[in-house]
């Protein structure tokens, strides 16, 4: 019996169809001439894809040598008296009771204001401080954070909500658009 001469011919040239696409789509070179071919759209990023840092100083800020270091180590680890379980060590006293021992907790700040420029931002902070020094309460921790991509001047560290409204009442009587944000704060106890 011999074989159907239509499908041979159908394989044949299944066989030559099939090497003419792959001989097409594996030139040796580059494709040169001619403007054919699908459009290539233009490609827009989000701003923060586009961040430039050449307008920021990289430069870490000096240090302060007259600022006493405060740990969140109990003053036994920090003095190298460790209790090993097991070891012939004799155990360490546990830290006075008089010791407070700082640790960071969920808690609150009072934003007062934000902007895109550092500068604007640390003497908008250097002026809540004077306000709130001249007020008479203390002191109160005044910090800038960075979120990009606005520098946020926010003052306080509170624990608790209660003690965050209470100086956002105060607060608002200089910044009426402050509120308030949660953050991890240090707080000694």
């Amino acid at each position: 019996m011999s074989p159907n001469p239509i499908l041979g011919r159908l394989q044949t040239l299944a066989l030559l169809l099939a090497a003419l696409t792959v001989s097409a789509c594996s030139g040796s070179g580059p494709v040169t001439g001619g403007t054919e071919g699908p459009a290539v759209p233009e490609t827009t990023y989000p701003g923060y894809e586009t961040f430039d840092p050449a307008g920021y100083d990289a430069e870490a800020a000096p240090r302060q040598t007259d600022v006493e270091i405060v740990h969140d180590v109990p003053a036994s680890v920090m003095a190298g008296r460790v209790n090993v379980p097991g070891g012939d060590a004799p155990p360490t006293p546990a830290p006075t009771p008089e010791e407070p021992v700082r640790e960071q907790v969920e808690g609150y700040r009072v934003q007062v204001y934000a902007s895109e420029n550092r500068q604007n931002a640390e003497r908008v902070r250097s002026d809540a401080l004077r306000w709130w020094g001249g007020t008479g309460r203390g002191d109160i921790a005044a910090i800038v954070a960075y979120l990009q991509p606005y520098y946020r001047v926010r003052l306080g560290a509170f624990a608790s909500r209660e003690e965050a409204d209470a100086a956002l009442a105060i607060i608002r009587g200089e910044y009426p658009e402050a509120f308030l944000v949660p953050d991890v704060v240090p707080v000694a106890r």
